[in-house]
């Protein structure tokens, strides 16, 4: 009974982790950039984007964490609760598949975030307002996996 509650909660934490990540995501991408590029001649405009783009690298960190954790724990559930169920081999071959692209998420996240240096300004983020070729590309493959990863979770 407590067991059930605690995965209930744990599945629960993931999927909040999992939506806030894609929100956020979109949000950076779609509407904050676009707004910081046009307003890119407002003084003061460099040293607002390096503030959210730092504290946005922060909770992404936090979430990917919290998704590590619980996918962990939805993985060895899953692995329990598979071999009482006899679950077909088409559903462990998705949750295959989820886990590697998500471990390719993660990669990709470390990359971005970890060794891609850039050089930081207070009046120009080059990271947030016109960030390069290779990190708008980047991101748009941390998308896409993204919403692969969903659309299989959907599935199971």
């Amino acid at each position: 009974m407590i067991l059930d509650k605690l995965i209930l909660i744990n599945h629960w934490l993931h999927l909040s982790a999992a939506a806030l990540l894609v929100g956020g995501m979109i949000f950076l991408v779609a509407i904050l950039r676009p707004v910081l590029g046009r307003s890119s001649s407002v003084s003061g405009i460099g040293t607002f984007a390096n503030d959210v783009h730092e504290r946005f690298r922060i909770y992404v960190g936090i979430l990917i964490g919290v998704l590590i954790v619980t996918g962990i724990l939805n993985s060895v559930d899953g692995i329990m609760s598979a071999a009482d169920a006899g679950f077909s081999s088409g559903y462990k071959t998705v949750i295959r598949i989820k886990i590697i692209l998500a471990v390719c998420l993660f990669v990709i996240y470390g990359i971005n975030a970890f060794l891609i240096k850039e050089e930081k300004t207070d009046q120009d983020c080059s990271c947030l307002i016109q960030p390069p070729v290779h990190k708008k590309i980047l991101q748009v493959i941390a998308l896409v996996l993204v919403f692969v990863i969903l659309f299989l979770a959907v599935l199971l």
